[in-house]
């Protein structure tokens, strides 16, 4: 059973999303507020949940404070922004914070599934836009990349810049011809290297050097 937890103030839409995860056999909501000072009030009695969305346009305390109190508490929960923004310096302060995800609104809450999926087998949630953002932001991945841990083999590099440009585990194996298992055991290799668990992390650390 994954347990999910909701941050957020627009009714509707927090409405909404409680509907469809109380419908999946394999989901379950251990908490729903519509502000941080509404769950900062019953925390300390909440379960921790696997994974949390929360919105940054909240009232009072922001999301993005939110996820740093967030990881205070829970430091191994998975965060997934929810948002309409999407400039570059919000995206990349929110990774730096620990989220593991970044959803533009609009989206599909029919593919809430398969975005849960993607968290739970230690990928990030990170849109083709958003992706691209980052990428733009590090500038000439691969020096930064190789200067930030000189350990990483040549193969181990080309990984990580594809990744970076937002392919997925498949499309990173084609454009290098090789199995998508291969791409994963170069990517665990890597965040043992570099000391993370996540992409979120891996490309927080890189904005970072």
């Amino acid at each position: 059973m994954i347990t999910v937890g909701i941050i957020e103030d627009d009714r509707p839409l927090r409405r909404n999303l409680e509907i469809f995860v109380n419908q999946q056999k394999d989901l379950h909501i251990t908490f729903s507020c519509n502000s941080m000072e509404a769950f900062l009030e019953q925390r300390v009695t909440l379960d921790e949940p696997f994974i949390i969305f929360i919105d940054l346009g909240l009232p009072g305390i922001s999301g993005l404070e939110g996820i740093t109190l967030i990881r205070q508490q829970w430091p191994d929960v998975h965060i997934v922004v929810t948002t309409g923004n999407d400039n570059d310096n919000v995206i990349f302060d929110c990774i730096q914070r620990g989220a593991n995800g970044y959803l533009l609104k609009p989206f599909n809450i029919n593919d809430l599934i398969k975005n849960i999926d993607i968290i739970r087998r230690g990928g990030a949630l990170i849109t083709p836009d958003v992706a691209m953002k980052l990428f733009k932001k590090i500038h000439k991945p691969q020096d930064r990349f190789e200067e930030a841990n000189a350990t990483l083999t040549a193969r181990e590099n080309d990984v990580v810049n594809e990744l970076l440009k937002g392919l997925t585990y498949k499309e990173i194996a084609a454009v290098l011809g090789i199995s998508a298992s291969t791409v994963n055991d170069h990517l665990k290799n890597i965040y043992i290297k570099m000391s993370v668990r996540t992409k979120s992390e891996l490309i927080a650390k890189l904005l970072r050097k």
